[in-house]
């Protein structure tokens, strides 16, 4: 641990003078905005998300704690611009990059937020902030975590980093009973609290859709196929399957690769920011926050990232009663298991099986199982009742 203190402090402090401007190191050090404002006082709950999907997890225990003890502020981190960018102007916390994780930084950052419960959704936890954290005695949750293999940081190969996570974390809330059992393999004890995903998906329900996009919906003369979080490569196979039948709306999980799957579709593409509704073969959707609502009006569903690391959030699209399809990278994330064996979520290898699921939805083979994907999402929800009760209990509330 004191190897990783001094080489994350020593490469800091040099990486910040050669970062490139539009590096992730110097994006996080220029909102330091924090570094000058005086420190939170009474009581504060730190939410910490490694990025927007973490976020959306994470927000209904946040509030709901926060609804339940008023006398309480929140503070929340993102690692990735692409959950800070959206979410900087969150009304029911202030909202910052999580600093560098140099001990240095560490110590500045929880005088300024000086928390009294420190909430971590999922897996992005850092050293020298867990270690800055039990110095200062903070109760520390880690809630939503699912753990196929163990961590990094709870591996036996780092025995000072394990002492400092084992010793500093209150709570290990991780989702179901297989997470439990890897968990106890490591000689670590946590407890099953449940996946707030179904919690935040639920809320999903009668999403209200912008009007502009009603319209373009009324425009469309061929069904709507929404490939929500794509990437490149989604595009890419989507591009070599035979998609014509529909309207394909493309929405980026990241908008910086917007043009990149414009470029994988030949002919005229539309925007939804600078155009005017008008019927399409391709829409791309570069806009936060509106792919809840796409999958509304949606006949048909691709989830993007299989083709990549892994599926993105399907249960957005299954609360509002769509069956989905995904990319051939998609058991690492626990309730897709579920939902494909209840034939609710179709994996594909390649552009043909996608081809063969668009075929099927073309046909309405998916319209009888509207309402059992929507109630199978409704439910699994509850576990946020019983992860904030987790919180207060952690403080004593």
């Amino acid at each position: 641990m004191v190897l990783y203190t001094v080489l994350t402090e020593l490469i800091f402090r040099t990486a910040r003078i050669f970062a490139p401007s539009k590096s992730w190191l110097a994006t996080v050090t220029s909102e330091n905005d924090w570094k000058h404002k005086k420190p939170h006082k009474g009581k504060v709950v730190w939410m910490h998300c490694a990025s927007l999907g973490e976020f959306e997890m994470g927000k209904p225990i946040l509030e709901g704690f926060l609804n339940r003890n008023p006398h309480w502020s929140g503070v929340v981190t993102f690692f990735s611009p692409s959950g800070y960018v959206p979410r900087k102007n969150y009304e029911r916390a202030t909202v910052h990059y999580l600093p560098v994780d140099a001990p240095s930084e560490v110590s500045k950052w929880l005088k300024y937020c000086n928390p009294t419960l420190a909430v971590f959704v999922r897996y992005d936890l850092w050293p020298n902030h867990i270690a800055g954290l039990k110095k200062f005695n903070v109760p520390t949750v880690v809630i939503g975590m699912s753990a196929p293999k163990t961590p990094w940081y709870l591996s036996p190969l780092f025995p000072l980093v394990r002492r400092t996570f084992v010793s500093a974390v209150q709570v290990w809330g991780v989702v179901d009973d297989r997470d439990a059992a890897t968990m106890s393999s490591a000689g670590v004890h946590s407890v099953v609290l449940g996946n707030p995903k179904y919690d935040y998906a639920a809320s999903l329900v009668d999403t209200a859709i912008p009007e502009k996009f009603i319209r373009w919906s009324a425009a469309q003369q061929k069904p709507i196929l929404v490939v929500g979080s794509a990437h490149e490569t989604d595009a890419i196979v989507l591009a070599q399957s035979v998609h014509s039948a529909y309207s394909v709306w493309l929405v980026p999980h990241d908008l910086k690769e917007a043009s990149k799957l414009s470029n994988a579709f030949n002919g005229k593409i539309s925007n939804s920011l600078t155009e005017e509704p008008q019927n399409t073969n391709v829409l791309l959707i570069p806009e936060f926050g509106v792919l809840r609502a796409m999958y509304t009006l949606a006949d048909a569903v691709i989830v993007g990232g299989g083709f990549g690391k892994a599926t993105h959030n399907v249960l957005e699209a299954t609360v509002q009663g769509k069956v989905a399809a995904c990319g051939p990278n998609w058991q690492s994330i626990p309730e897709n298991k579920s939902l494909v064996a209840e034939g609710l979520l179709h994996p594909a290898e390649n552009h043909t099986h996608w081809t063969a699921y668009l075929q099927k939805a073309l046909r309405g083979d998916f319209v009888q199982k509207e309402e059992q994907a929507r109630n199978w999402v409704l439910a699994h929800s509850g576990a946020c009742d019983t992860m904030i009760e987790t919180l207060e209990q952690s403080v004593e509330l």
